[in-house]
């Protein structure tokens, strides 16, 4: 497996001052990869002086490429959904990430299927991939409803990130993982969590998730169902973890690959 460091959990979305040149030494310094960076902290950053180009210096000076870039929004507003991918263009046609992460908003119509494809469309032309996260608070909320969104789309370029709260916190069901096609998936989330202390399922995802292997969640069947099929591409760590916000960046990167690559090479070792 290859590991991304996922910026997300300290994006300026919950308040803070961007720190990506912080995080992607950190990263390096752990020995992650590849770097998953969020939008709105390049953004915040390039307000602040430090443009674009500059984060693509510095991931090439720690020899860290930008696998995913964090996040597009489509809908069925067309002129919504193309003002966040001219924006997500701009930023990705320098930082040059695999693939662009993407989540919708309502239900899968008409609109939803063309806007979606006039997105994987040309990000492909830039030969970047889009990745469709499905998550349980949103109508595309489980692997069978992602599904039926690529297959409306039926672009090659467009595949599943496979979320391990997500998955577990959703109506998914491990027949649903055990059938999903490996060339379906674009890559993998990864992180655990405790037992959910209230119904506050955005509250729960966003702020209380721990490290790998400190959790509830059965990690051990979820990576040996795609080891099995064949998965050895990028585990993105996404870790949104409100006490690890105030901790030492490099302590956190340290600690979420140690526990995320404890897990997945166990399961390599069994079903590998």
């Amino acid at each position: 497996m290859r590991y991304s460091f996922n910026t997300f959990n300290h994006s300026t979305y919950y308040g803070l001052p961007p720190t990506l040149p912080r995080q992607i030494e950190a990263a390096a310094s752990a020995g992650y990869d590849h770097v998953g960076l969020d939008i709105l902290s390049v953004l915040a950053h390039e307000r602040d002086g430090l443009s674009p180009r500059d984060l693509a210096a510095r991931l090439e000076h720690h020899g860290l490429p930008c696998h995913e870039l964090v996040s597009l929004s489509i809908s069925a507003n067309k002129a919504s959904t193309l003002r966040g991918l001219e924006q997500i263009l701009r930023v990705a046609r320098v930082l040059r990430p695999a693939q662009v992460l993407c989540v919708v908003t309502g239900e899968i119509d008409d609109d939803v299927v063309a806007n979606t494809a006039t997105c994987v469309r040309s990000l492909a032309e830039e030969h970047i991939g889009l990745s469709l996260e499905f998550l349980p608070t949103r109508h595309v909320d489980s692997i069978p409803e992602a599904l039926r969104l690529l297959d409306r789309v039926a672009h090659p370029g467009l595949r599943l990130v496979v979320e391990s709260w997500h998955f577990f916190r959703g109506p998914s069901t491990w027949a649903d993982l055990a059938a999903l096609p490996l060339d379906r998936v674009g890559f993998v989330q990864f992180a655990d969590a405790p037992a959910p202390m209230s119904d506050d399922a955005h509250h729960e995802s966003m702020h209380r998730r721990v490290l790998p292997g400190r959790g509830v969640l059965d990690l051990d069947r979820f990576c040996a169902t795609l080891v099995a099929k064949g998965y050895d591409g990028v585990v993105s760590v996404e870790l949104l973890s409100e006490s690890w916000r105030t901790a030492d960046l490099h302590e956190f990167a340290d600690a979420t690959l140690a526990s995320s690559r404890s897990v997945w090479e166990s399961a390599t070792t069994r079903f590998g």
